[in-house]
């Protein structure tokens, strides 16, 4: 790979594209012209495209050879004929020579089908990685919390050196009133070692050995205990002189401003006292201080000594907020400081681990990829690799992560280099990938800044492909009306400029429903008007599998699966429906362990009393009596009373299921997916650990967290998913039952914040918890504007999960959500009525366009 000499840089081509634009055709429009455009059949190899999903990669591929293999056919499909026609006008080629050329690539393609680069970023960094790997013996582990929790599990029970500082630990979280467990607090820190977004905070804090980490502690102690000291000097010197001049607290207006200095007395000073005393800041502005009915000579005691009362009141609200915000800052550094100094402690027994364990972390391969690039002045490993790709199309860029773009930016900028070719699409407003790293911000920079490598053409595409006119005309007044409450620009601009042309033909319908209801009746009243929405759109002639249902959650997506298959609904869902938690799973699981351990009596007595529960096997006398006189009987005589005499005859594991199945008639018309979805988990785990009944116990107990009930796409259900795997899809019909998560985070989440240096020992970085619901008690500017980001983020981030889940629908969309909460998502759509002048406290529903009219 040449240095980077760049005398006409190329231009990078950014298509900023809005959803339902048609981003997948777009991306293999333009893989089928830098395809065509050379005379080489082999220039396929030279060509990278980049996606994030596996489906998506497949997707595209399925795509371009499909219109390949029409162009190499002299009879062209009709649907393949605009593109066919835009490519022989762009490329200036006649039809004959396209077929030819198609023809051609065709065959080179499926006789060199490996050199077919359209893949996922994830699959494109590993095989990078293991080319350069020594240890060729090393497995990828997906489940990286998994093998924290086992590290953890190594720190915490197999380590004679940390148990002095574990205990130290465990000691300072019971003094602080807190759970001695610190498992979990280890494992926040473990995680930040794999985690994309705290890679270069890290590397930073790594610099610092553990007597800086001391030093640090003890600076850090001794600064708050010194402000502690001050606030309850001042709240004595209060206190002091009221007896002093003989003054009766008892006297003051409300007992504002005794309350406050006995805060500061006895240490209560995490909550700004001044900022959350309103009352006392504007009697003390007045110079009010006691009640009308009191005493004529605690009047005048507090008059005469008014002047010192207000001296002692503004001196110490000066010295209080003059380092408050660095006194919270040093309390909640202090609360991670003693787990990060032993970081690379941590650090070292990770890497033990992976060694014994011969494993490479999924969510580790961007960072250790970054940090080989960083060890050659030049990427030699892409070279040893053999990539020698003149093209590069990057697909949904808003989820890229800073690492995944600089390890890919290196390629890209030497491409341009030498008159090679990229481009880039993506959608910031689909940017809800922020917990694995994805950040819009990285997109936005790309558009707004220049590069001395390339020059640069921002592309909008702006028409909607998807939708039909209502919904499209619904989502842009609903996003613009949305962009007024960031008070970032950038966040601001983003749906400011978000309209998008209508393409498709009038009609769509849209329905907002908002409820008086309280939260935990709130989701079968919810359920209740889906059943009925579900049935009427039966009635228009909808499919079941042109019904999506979105939720923000599993635990949403479990509710309305369950409910939905228990009224005869057929269901097919994403969401994470666990065969461990249906019925017959459990029963099937719990004869097997009997089988195993054949003289427990406690296995024995949990299957008899979950078959006597669930009325699946009958007896003449008293339930305790047959559980007393069964569950000591060895095991052919235990089985045999349960009517199961062949159970131990057959071997094998499958067979045997399959026999309790049949023996309790377990299978109906609404267990059918978590049957066969677990026979075939038996089958796979057989191929895994044998015949072993033990083996497989261990294996289920391994895998039931994760194990999810499969259904074909063939059967005509209705689909459930969550919003972040709805992306890139869409349905006739898309039913939104919650809409009412946050529109701000509210819960407590660590971010890193900048510091200064010579404050905290040459620091430049620490790992804040942020808690929401200080912002109000805080009043220094730097503290405000680290919260204000926060917030930006999150408020970013939700808004951009509805975003995804109301461009998903054709035809119609139908949002449910409760009424009067101001705090969630539903606030947007509160506003969106109240600007068109639609809002109504007593109007519950309200509709746009047409419905489908029923014949």
């Amino acid at each position: 790979m040449k240095k980077f000499i760049m005398l006409v840089p190329s231009t990078l081509k950014i298509y900023n594209a809005s959803a339902g634009s048609g981003k997948t055709f777009f991306l293999v429009k333009n893989y089928l012209y830098l395809l065509l455009k050379s005379p080489h059949p082999e220039e396929f190899k030279r060509i990278l495209a980049i996606t994030f999903t596996n489906k998506a990669s497949e997707e595209i591929k399925k795509r371009i050879l499909q219109c390949i293999k029409e162009f190499s056919n002299q009879k062209i499909r009709k649907e393949y004929h605009f593109l066919f026609d835009h490519l022989t006008k762009n490329l200036k080629l006649t039809k004959d020579q396209l077929f030819e050329r198609s023809k051609n690539i065709l065959y080179a393609i499926l006789d060199d089908f490996s050199s077919f680069s359209i893949s996922t970023i994830d699959k494109f960094t590993y095989r990078t990685i293991r080319s350069f790997l020594y240890k060729k013996n090393i497995n990828l582990e997906m489940d990286a919390k998994k093998f924290l929790w086992e590290l953890v599990d190594k720190l915490l029970t197999h380590s004679e050196k940390w148990s002095h500082l574990l205990v130290q630990f465990s000691l300072e979280k019971l003094k602080e009133g807190k759970n001695w467990d610190i498992s979990k607090e280890i494992f926040k820190i473990a995680l930040l070692i794999v985690e994309e977004n705290s890679f270069f905070p890290m590397k930073k804090i790594k610099r610092h050995s553990l007597d800086n980490w001391i030093t640090l502690k003890n600076t850090l102690l001794n600064r708050t205990q010194e402000f502690e000291k001050m606030c309850q000097k001042q709240g004595e010197k209060f206190f002091e002189f009221l007896k002093k001049n003989s003054i009766q607290k008892h006297s003051f207006l409300y007992l504002d401003l005794p309350k406050l200095f006995q805060k500061l007395r006895i240490g209560d000073i995490f909550l700004n006292p001044f900022i959350n005393n309103k009352r006392l800041e504007k009697n003390i502005q007045i110079e009010a201080f006691y009640k009308k009915n009191t005493d004529v000579n605690q009047k005048n005691l507090i008059e005469k000594n008014k002047e010192e009362i207000l001296f002692l009141y503004k001196k110490t609200k000066f010295l209080y907020k003059k380092s408050i915000s660095s006194y919270l800052l040093d309390k909640f550094f202090l609360k991670n400081l003693s787990f990060l100094s032993i970081i690379h402690e941590i650090e070292k027994e990770y890497q033990s681990l992976k060694e014994e364990k011969k494993i490479l972390l999924n969510a580790e391969l961007n960072q250790i990829l970054y940090e080989r690039i960083l060890q050659d002045p030049f990427p030699y490993i892409y070279e040893k690799k053999g990539i020698q790709y003149k093209h590069y199309l990057i697909d949904e860029f808003q989820d890229i992560s800073i690492l995944q773009w600089e390890n890919l930016r290196i390629l890209v900028e030497n491409a341009l280099s030498e008159n090679g070719s990229a481009m880039i699409v993506g959608d910031p407003k689909q940017s809800i990938y922020g917990w694995r790293g994805g950040d819009a911000k990285t997109f936005l920079h790309l558009i707004h800044y220049s590069s001395k490598y390339y020059h640069k053409e921002v592309v909008p595409i702006e028409t909607n492909f998807r939708s039909f006119e209502e919904i499209v005309k619904f989502n842009n007044s609903l996003y613009q009306s949305a962009s007024k409450f960031f008070q970032d620009p950038i966040y601001q601009d983003i749906y400011k400029k978000s309209k998008q042309k209508i393409f498709k033909k009038p009609g769509g319908y849209v329905e907002l429903n908002f409820f008086r209801i309280e939260k935990k009746n709130y989701q079968q009243y919810v359920y209740n008007q889906i059943k009925e929405k579900i049935k009427k759109l039966f009635i228009q002639k909808y499919k079941l599998s042109d019904i999506a249902i979105l939720v923000r959650s599993n635990e949403e997506g479990n509710f309305l699966s369950e409910k939905l298959m228990v009224d005869g609904f057929f269901v097919n869902t994403s969401v994470s429906l666990l065969i461990k938690n249906h019925l017959e799973i459990e029963i099937i699981i719990q004869f097997f362990y009997v089988i195993f351990k054949p003289y427990c009596s406690q296995k024995k007595a949990t299957l008899i009393l979950l078959l006597l529960k669930n009325k699946l096997i009958r007896t003449q006398k008293k339930d305790h009596d047959f559980l007393i006189e069964t569950v000591f009987l060895p095991l052919n005589l235990f089985l045999k009373r349960l009517d199961f005499n062949n159970l131990l005859d057959n071997p094998s594991l499958y067979d045997r299921a399959e026999n309790i199945i049949s023996g309790l008639r377990l299978l109906n018309q609404y267990n059918t997916a978590s049957i066969c979805s677990f026979l075939d988990f038996v089958h796979r785990s057989m191929k895994i650990v044998g015949n072993s009944i033990g083996d497989f116990l261990e294996y289920w107990e391994s895998k039931k967290e994760k194990e999810s009930i499969t259904f074909s796409e063939k059967i005509d259900a209705i689909r459930i998913m969550t919003i972040h795997k709805s992306k890139g899809l869409q349905f006739p019909v898309v039913i939104l039952p919650f809409a009412d998560w946050n529109a701000v985070s509210k819960r407590k989440e660590g971010a890193w914040i900048d510091i200064s240096p010579h404050l905290y020992h040459g620091l430049e970085t620490f790992y804040l918890d942020i808690e929401p619901d200080l912002k109000k008690h805080i009043e220094d500017s730097s503290l405000i504007k680290i919260y204000e980001d926060y917030f930006s983020k999150t408020r970013f981030d939700n808004l951009n999960l509805l975003y995804v889940a109301t461009t998903r629908p054709v035809e119609h969309l139908i949002i449910f959500s409760r009424h009067g909460n101001d705090k969630s998502v539903s606030f947007y759509l509160k506003n969106f009525l109240h600007e068109k002048k639609l809002w109504n406290e007593n109007i519950f529903q309200y509709s746009f366009g047409i419905e489908k009219i029923i014949k």
